[in-house]
């Protein structure tokens, strides 16, 4: 009798395998990455389809290097970092990028302006324009700096890429509350 009552039988559904489907909450973080890029592809179609046309003295909208900085400075430096990272990488082989330097100028900028946010500022609307302000005018004077490097633009065109800068950052109210309300899928990254 005693062997009877040694004997149990394996439990349904248990063993490794079970441990390989990903969590609720950790499909709402993937879902909130793949709306991430989902916003910086609709960023980069508006780019390049409606919004080349509009110069405004010689200057026009860089959306998706500012969408990706919004990104990162309101995830922080450590997951911000990452998507900055394969944003810019998919951004350059878009096609619509100046350059391949584009990789790490847009991703240490992005970089920079999360951890001055986490560092000095609190997270709302006002510190994301102002560390996106300073991350667009970095990024769009990185490329001027290159393209005067390598011989492609003139000096005398530096408040082009000023005003580039500037009419990029009109864009951060817009995508502000779509960003905030996808950043909210699957919790916090971490807390303040």
């Amino acid at each position: 009798m005693a062997k009877n009552r040694e004997f149990r039988p394996d439990r349904e559904g248990s063993g490794q395998l079970n441990k390989l489907w990903p969590t609720p909450k950790q499909q709402l973080r993937a879902l909130r990455w793949l709306l991430y890029g989902a916003v910086c592809l609709v960023a980069l179609l508006a780019q390049d389809v409606l919004l080349y046309r509009i110069n405004v003295w010689g200057g026009c909208t860089d959306l998706v290097p500012c969408v990706i900085m919004m990104v990162a400075v309101l995830q922080g430096g450590e997951s911000g970092s990452v998507f900055a990272l394969i944003l810019s990488v998919l951004y350059f082989f878009s096609g619509s990028s100046p350059g391949f330097y584009v990789i790490p100028l847009l991703t240490g900028i992005s970089v920079f302006a999360a951890i001055f946010r986490q560092a000095f500022l609190r997270q709302g609307l006002v510190a994301l324009l102002l560390c996106c302000a300073m991350g667009m005018a970095l990024f769009e004077l990185g490329v001027f700096g290159v393209s005067l490097f390598l011989k492609l633009t003139v000096a005398s065109r530096v408040t082009v890429a000023l005003m580039t800068a500037l009419l990029s950052l009109a864009a951060v109210p817009v995508f502000y509350p779509v960003l905030r309300a996808i950043g909210k899928l699957g919790g916090e990254t971490w807390k303040e």
